[in-house]
C-alpha cells in the first residue's frame, strides 16, 4: 500500500522554471537551443518548454546541433551536485559561450530576463499537500538544486509544514535521475519504493524513480490533471479518496 507521496519542486510545486526561454534565446539571435545547451548541457532540461524547443530542434534544420557524445559532466549538474558554487559556474559558461552560441552571451541581458521570469507557487499542489496530509499519507520533497538558491525558495511556501523530508541534490552530492538519490529518499523516509509515489516535470526523472520501484506521476501543463492522475495512482493503490 502507498503510504507516501514525494514531490519535486520547480515546476511542481513551484510554477514552470525559465519560462519564455526560447523568446529570450531568439531575441538574442541565438540558434534554437543552443541556449539550453549551453546553460543546462540538455536541450530537454526545462520542462514542458524544453521539450517544445527539443522539438523545435528536430525539425528545424537550422537549429544548434545538439546530439552526439558527451564527454564532461554539464556545468549544471555539477551545481545542483554542489561540486562547483554559482561563481564558478557562470565563469565556466561564459568561457563555453561563444563556441556554442556563435557569440559572447550578454550576462547583463540574461540577468534581466532571470529577474523577469522567477517562478510563483502552485498553490493548488501546496494545498494537495495538506489534503495528503490529513488522509495520512506522508509527504517528502526530493529536489534537484542550488546551494545559492536555497534561503530563497524555501522562503517561497511552509516547506517545513508540508515535507518530513527535504532531500536537496546540492547537499547531498547527487542528482535525479541518478538512482541513488531515490535510494536516498527511500532511506530518509523509511519506507520501501514500492511504498512511494513521486511527482516531477521531468520525463527522465519519473523514469527513473519508476525503474528503482515507484509509482510515478508526470507533472505536465495542466497541475490539475497530475494531480487527478495523482489521485487515480492513490485510488488503484487502495488509499481512500480525499474529503
Amino acid at each position: 500500500m502507498i503510504t507516501t507521496v514525494v514531490f519535486d519542486y520547480g515546476g511542481v510545486i513551484s510554477s514552470p522554471l525559465f519560462v519564455g526561454i526560447g523568446e529570450f534565446e531568439a531575441s538574442e539571435g541565438y540558434a534554437k537551443g543552443s541556449l539550453l545547451q549551453l546553460l543546462f548541457g540538455d536541450i530537454d532540461y526545462v520542462g514542458v518548454e524544453g521539450r517544445a524547443v527539443a522539438d523545435a530542434i528536430a525539425s528545424d534544420p537550422d537549429s544548434v546541433e545538439a546530439s552526439g557524445e558527451v564527454t564532461d559532466e554539464p556545468d549544471w549538474h555539477l551545481l545542483e551536485k554542489g561540486v562547483i558554487d554559482f561563481a564558478a559556474y557562470f565563469e565556466r559558461i561564459t568561457e563555453k559561450a561563444p563556441a556554442i552560441l556563435g557569440k559572447p552571451i550578454d550576462l547583463d541581458a540574461y540577468g534581466r530576463f532571470m529577474r523577469t521570469s522567477s517562478p510563483g507557487v502552485h498553490w493548488m499542489v501546496v494545498h494537495k499537500v495538506r489534503e495528503l496530509q490529513q488522509r495520512g499519507l506522508r509527504t517528502g520533497l526530493l529536489t534537484n538544486n542550488i546551494k545559492e538558491f536555497g534561503e530563497h525558495w524555501r522562503s517561497t511556501f511552509p516547506i517545513d509544514d508540508l515535507f518530513e523530508v527535504v532531500v536537496d541534490s546540492s547537499h547531498v552530492g547527487m542528482r535525479k535521475p541518478d538512482r541513488e538519490i531515490y535510494a536516498l529518499t527511500c532511506e530518509r523516509m523509511q519506507i520501501q519504493p514500492n511504498e512511494a509515489v513521486f511527482v516531477d516535470d521531468n520525463r527522465q526523472n519519473v523514469a527513473a524513480a519508476i525503474a528503482h520501484g515507484m509509482e510515478a506521476v508526470h507533472f505536465g501543463a495542466d497541475p490539475w490533471q497530475a494531480l487527478a492522475e495523482l489521485d487515480a495512482v492513490l485510488a488503484r493503490r487502495g488509499v481512500a479518496a480525499g474529503f
